[in-house]
Protein backbone atom coordinates (compact mmCIF):
# COMPACT_ATOMS: atom_id res chain seq x y z
CA UNK A 1 0.00 0.00 0.00
CA UNK A 2 1.24 3.86 -0.54
CA UNK A 3 0.05 6.36 1.57
CA UNK A 4 0.43 9.93 0.07
CA UNK A 5 -0.07 12.80 2.92
CA UNK A 6 -0.19 16.05 1.51
CA UNK A 7 -1.31 19.33 3.02
CA UNK A 8 -4.03 20.95 0.85
CA UNK A 9 -6.39 19.87 -1.83
CA UNK A 10 -4.03 20.59 -5.14
CA UNK A 11 -1.22 18.90 -3.63
CA UNK A 12 -1.32 16.05 -5.42
CA UNK A 13 -1.98 17.43 -8.73
CA UNK A 14 0.87 20.50 -8.40
CA UNK A 15 3.41 18.09 -7.56
CA UNK A 16 3.39 14.00 -6.96
CA UNK A 17 1.70 12.75 -10.38
CA UNK A 18 4.78 11.53 -12.13
CA UNK A 19 4.70 9.13 -8.83
CA UNK A 20 1.14 8.59 -8.62
CA UNK A 21 1.37 7.96 -12.19
CA UNK A 22 4.27 5.22 -12.55
CA UNK A 23 2.98 3.05 -9.44
CA UNK A 24 -0.92 3.76 -11.13
CA UNK A 25 0.53 1.62 -14.10
CA UNK A 26 2.85 -0.79 -11.79
CA UNK A 27 -0.23 -1.58 -9.64
CA UNK A 28 -2.31 -2.54 -12.91
CA UNK A 29 0.01 -4.95 -14.31
CA UNK A 30 0.46 -6.45 -11.47
CA UNK A 31 -2.86 -6.76 -9.93
CA UNK A 32 -3.94 -8.96 -13.30
CA UNK A 33 -2.54 -11.61 -12.03
CA UNK A 34 -2.48 -11.22 -8.03
CA UNK A 35 -5.81 -9.37 -8.08
CA UNK A 36 -5.11 -8.55 -4.44
CA UNK A 37 -5.66 -4.66 -3.28
CA UNK A 38 -2.92 -4.53 -1.30
CA UNK A 39 -0.39 -2.47 -3.48
CA UNK A 40 -3.71 0.32 -3.75
CA UNK A 41 -2.94 3.59 -3.41
CA UNK A 42 -4.36 6.05 -1.21
CA UNK A 43 -4.72 10.00 -0.66
CA UNK A 44 -5.01 11.66 3.03
CA UNK A 45 -4.79 15.21 2.63
CA UNK A 46 -4.93 17.16 6.27
CA UNK A 47 -6.86 20.06 5.76
CA UNK A 48 -9.65 21.32 3.26
CA UNK A 49 -8.01 24.10 2.20
CA UNK A 50 -10.52 26.69 3.38
CA UNK A 51 -7.82 29.37 4.04
CA UNK A 52 -9.75 32.37 2.21
CA UNK A 53 -13.14 31.25 3.76
CA UNK A 54 -14.73 28.35 5.58
CA UNK A 55 -16.88 27.91 2.11
CA UNK A 56 -13.74 26.95 0.35
CA UNK A 57 -13.24 23.69 2.15
CA UNK A 58 -16.54 21.55 0.89
CA UNK A 59 -15.63 22.83 -2.56
CA UNK A 60 -12.28 22.44 -2.63
CA UNK A 61 -12.54 18.47 -0.93
CA UNK A 62 -15.17 18.11 -4.36
CA UNK A 63 -11.98 18.91 -6.38
CA UNK A 64 -9.59 16.96 -4.96
CA UNK A 65 -12.02 14.17 -5.87
CA UNK A 66 -11.89 14.95 -9.01
CA UNK A 67 -8.89 15.72 -9.82
CA UNK A 68 -7.79 11.54 -8.07
CA UNK A 69 -10.43 10.29 -10.25
CA UNK A 70 -8.51 11.85 -13.30
CA UNK A 71 -5.36 10.88 -12.12
CA UNK A 72 -6.43 7.40 -11.03
CA UNK A 73 -7.23 7.13 -7.71
CA UNK A 74 -10.53 6.54 -7.11
CA UNK A 75 -12.64 5.40 -3.74
CA UNK A 76 -13.79 1.66 -3.69
CA UNK A 77 -16.56 1.00 -1.70
CA UNK A 78 -15.83 -2.77 -1.14
CA UNK A 79 -12.54 -1.91 0.57
CA UNK A 80 -11.05 1.57 2.34
CA UNK A 81 -11.73 5.20 0.73
CA UNK A 82 -8.74 5.81 -1.34
CA UNK A 83 -9.03 9.68 -0.69
CA UNK A 84 -9.61 11.33 2.39
CA UNK A 85 -9.87 15.00 2.99
CA UNK A 86 -9.59 16.12 6.66
CA UNK A 87 -11.52 19.37 8.11
CA UNK A 88 -9.94 19.41 11.67
CA UNK A 89 -9.49 22.98 13.95
CA UNK A 90 -5.94 22.05 14.84
CA UNK A 91 -4.91 22.33 11.51
CA UNK A 92 -6.26 24.78 9.48
CA UNK A 93 -4.71 25.90 6.08
CA UNK A 94 -2.54 28.94 6.26
CA UNK A 95 1.06 30.07 6.33
CA UNK A 96 1.19 31.55 9.96
CA UNK A 97 -0.81 27.65 11.28
CA UNK A 98 1.56 25.69 13.11
CA UNK A 99 0.32 21.59 13.23
CA UNK A 100 1.48 19.54 15.63
CA UNK A 101 3.42 16.75 14.68
CA UNK A 102 2.12 14.36 17.22
CA UNK A 103 -1.18 15.25 15.86
CA UNK A 104 0.03 14.35 12.40
CA UNK A 105 1.06 11.35 13.38
CA UNK A 106 -2.03 10.49 14.99
CA UNK A 107 -4.14 10.51 12.25
CA UNK A 108 -2.04 9.25 9.88
CA UNK A 109 -2.07 5.95 12.74
CA UNK A 110 -6.03 6.30 12.65
CA UNK A 111 -6.42 5.84 8.65
CA UNK A 112 -3.99 3.11 8.30
CA UNK A 113 -5.67 1.34 11.05
CA UNK A 114 -8.62 1.73 8.91
CA UNK A 115 -7.55 0.72 5.61
CA UNK A 116 -5.64 -2.39 7.13
CA UNK A 117 -8.93 -4.47 7.14
CA UNK A 118 -9.60 -5.14 3.77
CA UNK A 119 -5.34 -5.80 2.68
CA UNK A 120 -5.61 -8.82 5.38
CA UNK A 121 -5.75 -12.40 4.02
CA UNK A 122 -8.82 -14.22 3.57
CA UNK A 123 -7.77 -16.77 6.29
CA UNK A 124 -7.74 -14.21 8.92
CA UNK A 125 -11.14 -12.54 10.64
CA UNK A 126 -11.76 -9.79 9.12
CA UNK A 127 -13.94 -7.06 11.10
CA UNK A 128 -17.46 -6.43 9.29
CA UNK A 129 -16.58 -4.34 6.60
CA UNK A 130 -20.23 -3.37 5.44
CA UNK A 131 -19.16 0.46 6.08
CA UNK A 132 -19.55 4.00 3.89
CA UNK A 133 -16.58 6.05 3.22
CA UNK A 134 -17.27 9.86 2.55
CA UNK A 135 -14.76 12.01 1.38
CA UNK A 136 -14.09 13.16 5.10
CA UNK A 137 -12.94 10.41 6.10
CA UNK A 138 -14.24 6.45 7.43
CA UNK A 139 -15.97 7.03 10.45
CA UNK A 140 -17.41 3.20 11.27
CA UNK A 141 -17.46 2.34 14.75
CA UNK A 142 -17.85 -1.16 14.31
CA UNK A 143 -14.43 -0.87 12.45
CA UNK A 144 -12.69 1.36 14.82
CA UNK A 145 -13.03 -1.43 17.31
CA UNK A 146 -11.63 -3.65 15.32
CA UNK A 147 -8.44 -2.97 14.84
CA UNK A 148 -6.12 -0.81 17.45
CA UNK A 149 -2.57 0.43 17.28
CA UNK A 150 -0.26 -0.99 19.88
CA UNK A 151 1.60 1.54 21.61
CA UNK A 152 5.13 0.01 21.73
CA UNK A 153 6.59 2.72 24.76
CA UNK A 154 3.52 1.99 26.80
CA UNK A 155 3.64 -1.91 26.42
CA UNK A 156 7.52 -2.00 27.54
CA UNK A 157 5.87 -0.65 30.70
CA UNK A 158 3.48 -3.01 31.00
CA UNK A 159 4.73 -6.01 33.13
CA UNK A 160 1.52 -8.00 32.12
CA UNK A 161 2.64 -7.54 28.20
CA UNK A 162 6.00 -8.62 28.74
CA UNK A 163 4.66 -12.44 29.43
CA UNK A 164 2.44 -12.49 26.21
CA UNK A 165 4.54 -12.95 23.18
CA UNK A 166 2.68 -11.32 20.42
CA UNK A 167 1.12 -13.62 17.39
CA UNK A 168 1.80 -12.14 14.04
CA UNK A 169 -0.65 -13.25 11.79
CA UNK A 170 0.16 -10.98 8.78
CA UNK A 171 3.09 -8.66 7.80
CA UNK A 172 2.05 -5.89 5.70
CA UNK A 173 4.47 -3.47 3.50
CA UNK A 174 3.19 0.49 3.36
CA UNK A 175 5.05 3.26 2.04
CA UNK A 176 4.56 6.76 3.35
CA UNK A 177 4.83 9.31 0.25
CA UNK A 178 4.95 12.94 1.68
CA UNK A 179 7.16 16.33 1.28
CA UNK A 180 11.17 16.39 2.01
CA UNK A 181 12.30 18.96 4.59
CA UNK A 182 12.12 21.90 2.47
CA UNK A 183 8.57 21.04 2.25
CA UNK A 184 9.28 21.15 -2.18
CA UNK A 185 7.35 24.81 -2.16
CA UNK A 186 8.98 25.88 1.44
CA UNK A 187 5.46 26.09 2.34
CA UNK A 188 4.94 25.74 6.38
CA UNK A 189 2.06 23.30 6.46
CA UNK A 190 4.44 21.38 3.89
CA UNK A 191 7.13 21.92 6.32
CA UNK A 192 5.12 20.51 9.02
CA UNK A 193 3.77 17.64 7.45
CA UNK A 194 7.35 16.15 6.61
CA UNK A 195 7.85 16.80 10.75
CA UNK A 196 5.00 14.76 11.58
CA UNK A 197 5.73 11.58 9.28
CA UNK A 198 9.11 11.78 10.54
CA UNK A 199 7.89 11.56 14.26
CA UNK A 200 5.66 8.95 13.11
CA UNK A 201 8.55 7.12 12.03
CA UNK A 202 10.87 7.62 15.06
CA UNK A 203 8.36 8.00 18.05
CA UNK A 204 5.72 5.47 16.90
CA UNK A 205 7.00 2.76 14.87
CA UNK A 206 9.75 0.14 16.31
CA UNK A 207 12.99 0.25 14.87
CA UNK A 208 14.77 -3.38 14.27
CA UNK A 209 17.80 -4.24 11.91
CA UNK A 210 16.84 -6.80 9.38
CA UNK A 211 19.80 -9.45 10.43
CA UNK A 212 19.98 -10.55 6.48
CA UNK A 213 20.94 -7.27 5.57
CA UNK A 214 21.39 -5.09 8.15
CA UNK A 215 19.31 -2.40 7.71
CA UNK A 216 17.17 -0.65 10.34
CA UNK A 217 12.98 -0.94 9.49
CA UNK A 218 10.43 0.77 11.29
CA UNK A 219 7.58 -1.30 11.80
CA UNK A 220 3.98 -0.71 13.22
CA UNK A 221 1.60 -3.06 15.38
CA UNK A 222 -1.91 -3.62 15.78
CA UNK A 223 -3.74 -6.09 17.46
CA UNK A 224 -7.37 -7.35 17.41
CA UNK A 225 -9.76 -5.67 20.06
CA UNK A 226 -11.68 -8.85 21.02
CA UNK A 227 -9.05 -11.21 20.49
CA UNK A 228 -8.04 -13.34 23.65
CA UNK A 229 -4.60 -14.80 21.53
CA UNK A 230 -2.85 -11.20 21.29
CA UNK A 231 -3.96 -11.36 17.08
CA UNK A 232 -1.08 -8.95 16.15
CA UNK A 233 -0.49 -7.65 12.42
CA UNK A 234 2.85 -6.39 11.78
CA UNK A 235 3.37 -3.31 9.17
CA UNK A 236 6.56 -2.34 7.54
CA UNK A 237 6.91 1.36 7.45
CA UNK A 238 8.65 2.65 4.99
CA UNK A 239 8.96 6.80 4.52
CA UNK A 240 9.79 8.42 0.33
CA UNK A 241 9.83 12.18 0.42
CA UNK A 242 9.75 14.43 -2.95
CA UNK A 243 12.87 16.13 -3.03
CA UNK A 244 12.55 19.99 -3.34
CA UNK A 245 14.25 22.00 -6.04
CA UNK A 246 15.03 24.97 -4.16
CA UNK A 247 16.46 26.95 -7.62
CA UNK A 248 13.36 28.64 -8.83
CA UNK A 249 15.32 28.71 -12.49
CA UNK A 250 16.41 24.87 -12.16
CA UNK A 251 12.59 24.14 -11.16
CA UNK A 252 10.83 25.79 -14.43
CA UNK A 253 13.79 26.45 -17.07
CA UNK A 254 17.43 24.86 -16.25
CA UNK A 255 15.66 20.91 -16.03
CA UNK A 256 14.67 20.81 -19.46
CA UNK A 257 18.58 21.11 -20.42
CA UNK A 258 19.99 18.93 -17.68
CA UNK A 259 16.97 16.10 -18.52
CA UNK A 260 15.68 16.44 -21.22
CA UNK A 261 18.00 17.75 -23.90
CA UNK A 262 20.47 14.88 -22.93
CA UNK A 263 17.78 12.34 -23.61
CA UNK A 264 16.61 13.53 -26.27
CA UNK A 265 19.94 13.27 -28.34
CA UNK A 266 20.87 9.68 -26.39
CA UNK A 267 17.09 9.02 -28.24
CA UNK A 268 18.04 10.33 -31.60
CA UNK A 269 21.73 8.62 -31.41
CA UNK A 270 20.00 5.39 -30.69
CA UNK A 271 17.35 5.82 -33.36
CA UNK A 272 20.12 6.05 -35.88
CA UNK A 273 21.84 2.97 -34.29
CA UNK A 274 18.48 0.84 -34.58
CA UNK A 275 17.79 1.70 -38.22
CA UNK A 276 22.01 1.53 -38.95
CA UNK A 277 21.14 -2.22 -37.50
CA UNK A 278 18.23 -3.31 -39.68
CA UNK A 279 20.34 -1.85 -43.04
CA UNK A 280 23.35 -3.56 -42.64
CA UNK A 281 23.43 -5.68 -39.12
CA UNK A 282 20.37 -7.09 -39.72
CA UNK A 283 21.16 -8.16 -42.93
CA UNK A 284 24.99 -9.56 -42.53
CA UNK A 285 24.02 -11.20 -39.03
CA UNK A 286 20.56 -11.88 -38.94
CA UNK A 287 20.84 -12.56 -35.37
CA UNK A 288 16.54 -12.09 -33.54
CA UNK A 289 16.56 -10.22 -30.55
CA UNK A 290 19.79 -8.53 -30.55
CA UNK A 291 18.46 -5.05 -31.76
CA UNK A 292 18.96 -2.36 -29.57
CA UNK A 293 16.63 -1.42 -26.97
CA UNK A 294 15.72 2.16 -27.31
CA UNK A 295 14.65 3.17 -23.02
CA UNK A 296 11.64 4.98 -23.25
CA UNK A 297 11.23 8.57 -20.93
CA UNK A 298 9.04 7.57 -18.67
CA UNK A 299 9.09 4.94 -16.22
CA UNK A 300 11.46 4.72 -12.60
CA UNK A 301 15.15 4.63 -12.76
CA UNK A 302 17.48 4.05 -9.46
CA UNK A 303 19.75 7.07 -9.52
CA UNK A 304 23.17 6.90 -8.26
CA UNK A 305 25.76 9.59 -8.04
CA UNK A 306 28.38 9.07 -5.26
CA UNK A 307 26.42 9.06 -1.53
CA UNK A 308 23.14 10.35 -3.20
CA UNK A 309 20.96 7.60 -3.99
CA UNK A 310 17.01 8.11 -4.85
CA UNK A 311 14.11 6.66 -7.24
CA UNK A 312 13.22 8.61 -9.93
CA UNK A 313 9.55 8.99 -11.27
CA UNK A 314 9.24 10.04 -15.20
CA UNK A 315 6.25 10.85 -17.08
CA UNK A 316 4.88 12.35 -20.39
CA UNK A 317 1.61 13.19 -19.61
CA UNK A 318 1.12 16.86 -19.51
CA UNK A 319 -1.97 17.24 -20.55
CA UNK A 320 -3.11 14.65 -17.85
CA UNK A 321 -1.32 16.86 -15.21
CA UNK A 322 -3.18 19.74 -16.69
CA UNK A 323 -6.65 18.16 -16.49
CA UNK A 324 -6.02 17.20 -12.72
CA UNK A 325 -5.88 20.81 -11.70
CA UNK A 326 -7.95 22.23 -14.07
CA UNK A 327 -10.70 19.97 -11.68
CA UNK A 328 -9.02 22.04 -8.68
CA UNK A 329 -11.02 25.08 -10.85
CA UNK A 330 -11.20 27.41 -7.65
CA UNK A 331 -7.24 27.26 -7.73
CA UNK A 332 -6.48 27.04 -10.89
CA UNK A 333 -4.93 30.67 -11.59
CA UNK A 334 -2.45 31.88 -14.13
CA UNK A 335 0.38 31.29 -11.90
CA UNK A 336 -0.58 27.50 -11.54
CA UNK A 337 -1.05 27.39 -15.40
CA UNK A 338 2.19 28.83 -16.07
CA UNK A 339 3.68 26.28 -13.31
CA UNK A 340 2.01 23.24 -14.58
CA UNK A 341 3.37 23.64 -18.29
CA UNK A 342 6.85 24.72 -17.01
CA UNK A 343 7.86 22.89 -13.72
CA UNK A 344 10.07 20.17 -13.33
CA UNK A 345 7.09 18.27 -11.00
CA UNK A 346 5.02 18.05 -14.00
CA UNK A 347 7.30 15.04 -15.45
CA UNK A 348 9.88 14.29 -12.75
CA UNK A 349 9.64 13.32 -9.13
CA UNK A 350 13.00 12.29 -7.02
CA UNK A 351 12.21 10.15 -3.83
CA UNK A 352 14.30 10.03 -1.37
CA UNK A 353 13.81 7.36 1.39
CA UNK A 354 14.00 8.05 5.18
CA UNK A 355 15.74 5.84 7.37
CA UNK A 356 14.31 5.68 10.88
CA UNK A 357 17.04 6.30 13.80
CA UNK A 358 17.84 3.25 15.67
CA UNK A 359 19.13 3.35 19.04
CA UNK A 360 21.99 -0.05 19.79
CA UNK A 361 21.55 -1.60 22.86
CA UNK A 362 23.26 -4.90 23.64
CA UNK A 363 20.89 -6.01 26.38
CA UNK A 364 17.51 -5.34 24.67
CA UNK A 365 15.06 -7.86 23.89
CA UNK A 366 11.66 -7.60 22.08
CA UNK A 367 9.53 -6.84 24.90
CA UNK A 368 12.19 -4.52 27.25
CA UNK A 369 12.56 -0.62 27.77
CA UNK A 370 15.17 0.29 25.65
CA UNK A 371 17.70 1.88 28.20
CA UNK A 372 19.82 4.68 26.50
CA UNK A 373 23.59 5.51 27.44
CA UNK A 374 24.51 8.44 29.30
CA UNK A 375 24.46 11.90 27.62
CA UNK A 376 27.76 12.16 25.39
CA UNK A 377 28.78 16.03 26.22
CA UNK A 378 32.18 17.05 24.35
CA UNK A 379 35.00 17.45 26.51
CA UNK A 380 36.60 21.64 26.81
CA UNK A 381 39.87 22.51 27.84
CA UNK A 382 40.67 22.08 31.07
CA UNK A 383 40.43 26.07 31.89
CA UNK A 384 37.07 26.09 30.99
CA UNK A 385 34.76 26.26 33.61
CA UNK A 386 32.41 23.19 35.05
CA UNK A 387 29.26 22.42 33.23
CA UNK A 388 25.95 23.33 35.43
CA UNK A 389 24.30 20.27 34.75
CA UNK A 390 25.58 17.01 36.08
CA UNK A 391 25.60 13.78 34.33
CA UNK A 392 22.28 12.85 36.07
CA UNK A 393 20.69 16.05 35.24
CA UNK A 394 21.36 15.65 31.30
CA UNK A 395 20.48 12.07 31.27
CA UNK A 396 16.80 13.47 33.38
CA UNK A 397 16.54 16.32 30.84
CA UNK A 398 17.26 13.87 27.79
CA UNK A 399 14.36 11.61 28.54
CA UNK A 400 12.08 14.46 30.08
CA UNK A 401 12.34 17.00 27.63
CA UNK A 402 14.23 15.65 24.54
CA UNK A 403 12.69 14.22 20.84
CA UNK A 404 13.85 10.74 20.63
CA UNK A 405 15.73 11.90 17.59
CA UNK A 406 18.13 13.54 19.59
CA UNK A 407 18.31 11.41 21.94
CA UNK A 408 21.51 10.10 20.92
CA UNK A 409 23.03 12.83 19.96
CA UNK A 410 26.25 14.46 21.60
CA UNK A 411 25.82 17.63 23.81
CA UNK A 412 28.31 20.91 23.09
CA UNK A 413 28.17 23.84 25.00
CA UNK A 414 27.85 26.66 22.79
CA UNK A 415 27.61 29.31 24.93
CA UNK A 416 28.41 29.91 28.67
CA UNK A 417 28.35 33.10 30.20
CA UNK A 418 31.03 32.82 32.82
CA UNK A 419 33.58 31.50 29.91
CA UNK A 420 32.12 33.84 27.19
CA UNK A 421 31.13 37.15 28.90
CA UNK A 422 27.86 38.44 29.12
CA UNK A 423 27.97 40.69 25.37
CA UNK A 424 24.69 40.26 23.87
CA UNK A 425 26.28 41.03 20.74
CA UNK A 426 29.04 38.08 20.78
CA UNK A 427 26.53 35.96 22.22
CA UNK A 428 24.13 36.59 19.15
CA UNK A 429 26.90 36.04 17.00
CA UNK A 430 27.99 32.47 18.27
CA UNK A 431 24.34 31.06 18.04
CA UNK A 432 23.94 32.49 14.59
CA UNK A 433 27.37 30.29 13.56
CA UNK A 434 25.75 27.33 15.48
CA UNK A 435 22.03 27.22 13.98
CA UNK A 436 23.40 28.14 10.35
CA UNK A 437 24.97 24.73 10.34
CA UNK A 438 22.90 21.77 9.17
CA UNK A 439 20.46 20.33 11.53
CA UNK A 440 21.59 22.40 14.51
CA UNK A 441 18.03 24.17 15.26
CA UNK A 442 17.51 23.41 18.72
CA UNK A 443 18.85 23.95 21.74
CA UNK A 444 18.79 23.77 25.64
CA UNK A 445 18.48 26.98 27.69
CA UNK A 446 20.12 26.10 31.34
CA UNK A 447 20.13 29.51 33.87
CA UNK A 448 21.78 29.39 37.20
CA UNK A 449 20.31 31.88 39.87
CA UNK A 450 22.29 33.28 42.29
CA UNK A 451 20.26 31.30 44.50
CA UNK A 452 21.05 28.29 43.28
CA UNK A 453 17.79 27.43 41.33
CA UNK A 454 18.31 25.56 38.12
CA UNK A 455 15.69 26.38 35.40
CA UNK A 456 15.68 27.00 31.91
CA UNK A 457 13.74 25.63 28.73
CA UNK A 458 14.07 23.58 25.56
CA UNK A 459 13.47 25.65 22.31
CA UNK A 460 12.97 23.56 19.36
CA UNK A 461 13.62 26.31 16.53
CA UNK A 462 16.91 28.57 16.81
CA UNK A 463 16.33 30.83 19.72
CA UNK A 464 18.41 33.40 17.55
CA UNK A 465 16.20 33.65 14.45
CA UNK A 466 18.51 32.89 11.19
CA UNK A 467 16.11 33.63 7.35
CA UNK A 468 16.21 30.02 7.12
CA UNK A 469 14.83 28.87 10.08
CA UNK A 470 12.11 26.51 9.41
CA UNK A 471 9.57 25.39 12.02
CA UNK A 472 7.65 26.38 14.69
CA UNK A 473 8.04 26.83 18.52
CA UNK A 474 5.47 24.35 19.09
CA UNK A 475 7.47 21.68 20.80
CA UNK A 476 9.73 23.67 23.08
CA UNK A 477 9.05 23.48 26.63
CA UNK A 478 10.10 24.76 30.27
CA UNK A 479 11.74 23.09 33.35
CA UNK A 480 13.45 23.27 36.67
CA UNK A 481 15.52 21.19 38.89
CA UNK A 482 14.50 20.12 42.24
CA UNK A 483 16.97 21.09 44.56
CA UNK A 484 16.83 17.83 46.63
CA UNK A 485 18.64 14.71 45.56
CA UNK A 486 17.18 12.37 43.88
CA UNK A 487 18.08 9.13 41.73
CA UNK A 488 14.80 9.13 40.27
CA UNK A 489 14.58 10.70 36.36
CA UNK A 490 10.65 12.10 37.28
CA UNK A 491 11.93 13.40 40.11
CA UNK A 492 14.21 15.42 39.48
CA UNK A 493 13.34 17.11 36.29
CA UNK A 494 9.42 19.04 36.41
CA UNK A 495 8.68 19.75 32.80
CA UNK A 496 6.15 22.37 31.66
CA UNK A 497 4.51 23.06 28.16
CA UNK A 498 5.55 19.40 26.82
CA UNK A 499 2.51 18.89 24.52
CA UNK A 500 2.36 20.73 21.43
CA UNK A 501 0.92 24.18 21.12
CA UNK A 502 0.70 26.65 18.23
CA UNK A 503 0.88 29.34 20.44
CA UNK A 504 4.42 28.89 22.17
CA UNK A 505 6.95 32.14 21.10
CA UNK A 506 10.85 32.15 21.48
CA UNK A 507 11.66 35.68 21.70
CA UNK A 508 14.87 37.14 20.38
CA UNK A 509 14.93 41.05 21.06
CA UNK A 510 18.21 42.55 19.75
CA UNK A 511 17.55 45.91 20.40
CA UNK A 512 16.34 44.92 23.92
CA UNK A 513 18.63 42.17 24.58
CA UNK A 514 15.85 40.07 25.13
CA UNK A 515 15.21 36.51 25.29
CA UNK A 516 11.78 35.27 26.49
CA UNK A 517 10.16 32.17 26.49
CA UNK A 518 6.04 33.28 26.17
CA UNK A 519 2.83 33.04 24.18
CA UNK A 520 -0.42 32.10 24.35
CA UNK A 521 -3.32 34.76 25.38
CA UNK A 522 -4.73 36.52 28.09
CA UNK A 523 -8.38 35.52 27.22
CA UNK A 524 -8.64 33.02 30.52
CA UNK A 525 -6.57 35.42 32.53
CA UNK A 526 -3.83 32.59 33.45
CA UNK A 527 -0.84 34.93 31.54
CA UNK A 528 0.86 37.13 34.21
CA UNK A 529 4.43 37.35 31.69
CA UNK A 530 6.57 35.61 29.96
CA UNK A 531 7.23 32.13 31.42
CA UNK A 532 10.95 32.39 31.36
CA UNK A 533 12.82 36.03 30.09
CA UNK A 534 16.39 37.01 30.06
CA UNK A 535 17.18 40.80 30.12
CA UNK A 536 19.68 43.66 30.78
CA UNK A 537 22.97 42.10 29.47
CA UNK A 538 21.89 38.68 31.15
CA UNK A 539 21.87 40.35 34.59
CA UNK A 540 18.70 38.93 35.80
CA UNK A 541 15.31 37.31 34.81
CA UNK A 542 11.66 36.88 35.20
CA UNK A 543 9.10 34.07 35.55
CA UNK A 544 5.18 34.13 35.42
CA UNK A 545 2.60 32.22 34.63
CA UNK A 546 2.31 31.23 30.81
CA UNK A 547 -0.98 29.61 29.47
CA UNK A 548 1.37 28.42 26.78
CA UNK A 549 3.69 26.72 28.65
CA UNK A 550 1.19 25.74 31.50
CA UNK A 551 3.87 26.67 34.10
CA UNK A 552 3.88 28.51 37.43
CA UNK A 553 6.67 31.19 38.49
CA UNK A 554 10.06 28.47 37.79
CA UNK A 555 11.77 30.12 40.55
CA UNK A 556 10.08 29.88 44.46
CA UNK A 557 10.45 33.55 45.64
CA UNK A 558 6.87 35.66 45.10
CA UNK A 559 7.57 38.34 42.78
CA UNK A 560 9.56 35.65 39.83
CA UNK A 561 12.40 38.18 39.49
CA UNK A 562 15.81 36.69 39.98
CA UNK A 563 19.57 37.20 39.39
CA UNK A 564 21.65 35.39 37.20
CA UNK A 565 24.90 33.89 38.30
CA UNK A 566 25.02 31.44 34.86
CA UNK A 567 24.01 30.59 31.76
CA UNK A 568 24.70 28.09 29.33
CA UNK A 569 23.30 27.09 25.80
CA UNK A 570 23.43 23.57 24.80
CA UNK A 571 23.48 22.60 21.24
CA UNK A 572 23.08 18.96 19.69
CA UNK A 573 26.05 17.47 17.05
CA UNK A 574 25.24 15.95 14.13
CA UNK A 575 27.48 14.05 12.05
CA UNK A 576 31.46 13.69 13.19
CA UNK A 577 32.10 14.73 16.45
CA UNK A 578 35.37 15.92 14.87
Amino acid sequence: MWLLITAHPDDESMFFIPTLRNLINCNSSNQKDTQSDSNTIQLLCLSNGDYRDVSDGPIRTKETYKACSIIGIQNDSSTSAAVTVLNDDRMKDGPNEVWSSDLIANFILEHIRKAVPSMLDDSITKPDKKHDYILSGPKDKKMQQSWCYMDHKKRTQSSKAKSKQPNIVQTIDINLLTFDKGGVSNHPNHIDVFKGVQYLLNEKCIVETCKSSEQHIAKLRLYQEKSNNNTVIELNVSVHTLRTISNPLHKYFLWIFVDIIPYTFTWLFKIIVYLVYFLLGGLLWGKKGSSPQIQQFSGIRSITSGKDSHQQYRITEPILVWRAMAAHYSQFVWYRRLSVMFSRYTYINDLEKINPIYIQDDNEDDDSILSLPPVVAIKEEESSPDFLLSPLQMNALREAVLPTGLHHRPWKRIYSLVRDGDSFVAFRKQLEHWHGSQGHQSSILVVKTTTGELIGGYASIPIVPLASSLGSAAGSCLFRFNTKDYNDTEKIVEVYGKSFTATKKIVFDATRCIIAFGGGDDSDGIDEGFGLCLDDNFARGTTARCSAFQNDSLVFNQDGIFDVLDIEIWGFVFGSIG
